[in-house]
Parts: C-alpha cells; structure tokens; sequence
C-alpha cells in the first residue's frame, strides 16, 4: 500500500475507503508525508473530525503537521466553507478553490496533494451534487495535483446511499479500501458490484 500511494502522480485522483479513524490516518498520513517530501504544498479539509482532531491522528502517525503548517506549506481546514456554504454544495466554486490554491502554491514553486473527506454531503443530503463534483474534477484531474477523496464505509451505509458507491469508484482513476483487517487497492474499470459488496460486508 506504501508504494502505491507514493507512485501516485500529478493528476491522478484516488477514492479512498475506510472504516476507522486509525485505517484511514495510517493511509493519509502517508499520502501528505510523501508529498512533503516531493515538495507539494498540501490541503486536509476533514468533515468527520474536527482539524485538531485530524493534526492529532497525523502526528500519531509521524507526520509533522505543525511544521507544516508553520512553513505555510499545509492547510488543514473543515469542509464547512469549503464543500457547502449555507446548506450548498457547487461543484465549480468547489474546484475554483482548489485552482486558487494550486495558483499559490505554485507560485512558490510547488505542487499540491489534497485529501478531503465528503462525510458532509451524505449527511446533508447533497450525494447528487457530490457526484456532479466528483464527475466534474474526472478520473484524470485537469489541475496538476495529487487527490485522494475519502469516504467513510459506515457514513455511506447509515445514510443508504451504498448506491452511489459504484458511480463514485468510476469517477476515480484507482480505489483502495482500507480497513483494521487490511487494505486493498482496485481499479475501477475491473470492479464489478460483487467486488464491492464483499469488501464492505454490505448487500448493494
């Protein structure tokens, strides 16, 4: 799992799934330190903790965000202001944040690796606007950074949205399901419905 998530190149955009704090912090832990080292300024907007929560999990697994954070070469934010603004979700003002970022970042020289968590929109009731978003940014990114979007397994299942979960997986250039038990990564043109319904323990 290590390797692949260090092989991951500008514009590639990544579906992550997982079931606990501690699997999904192990994974993106990971993700933000290789960037660091890459010289990618990077962006966490969390939505199921808050962002002390988040920092607190990353330095747990050896990731300096106070650093960082400190340099100005990381953001930790929550999705409040971000994904939805009064109760709204829109797709291109979601992504023109994510370009006037990239454009600052750049502008001193370095790349961008994000990983946002979309808890929020399952919860509000914005699943169609995530999946316009989701289709909007393509399998393959037009802005030049590294993306993992996070999807809490259980988030999903409480809210009947297991559904949307095939269409999600397509929208990405490569899944992985992270859970206490283990990881596996999957690319989507190989996935069929079965597939996901083992790996969650679900009925689709």
């Amino acid at each position: 799992m290590s390797t692949y998530i260090r092989a991951i190149k500008p514009a590639n955009h990544i579906i992550l799934f997982y079931d606990t704090f501690e699997s999904k912090m192990k994974i993106l832990a990971n993700f933000l330190a290789d960037g660091r080292e890459k010289g990618r300024g990077m962006i966490y907007i969390c939505a199921d903790e808050t962002p002390d929560q988040v920092r607190n999990g990353l330095r747990v697994n050896g990731f300096d965000v106070d650093s960082a954070e400190e340099a100005g070469n990381m953001l930790v934010r929550s999705y409040d202001g971000w994904y939805i603004d009064e109760g709204k979700a829109e797709p291109f003002k979601i992504i023109n944040r994510w370009k006037e970022a990239y454009r600052r970042f750049n502008e001193r020289g370095m790349g961008m690796r994000i990983t946002g968590e979309v808890s929020c929109f399952f919860e509000q009731g914005l699943v169609r606007e995530l999946l316009r978003y989701e289709y909007a940014l393509h399998r393959i990114l037009d802005i030049p950074m590294e993306a993992i979007c996070s999807y809490n397994v259980q988030t999903i299942v409480n809210t009947g949205y297991t559904e949307m979960i095939m269409p999600l997986i397509r929208a990405h250039g490569g899944a992985v399901f992270t859970s206490q038990s283990g990881s596996m990564i999957l690319e989507p043109e190989n996935v069929e419905d079965d597939d996901v319904e083992k790996l969650l323990e679900i009925k689709i």
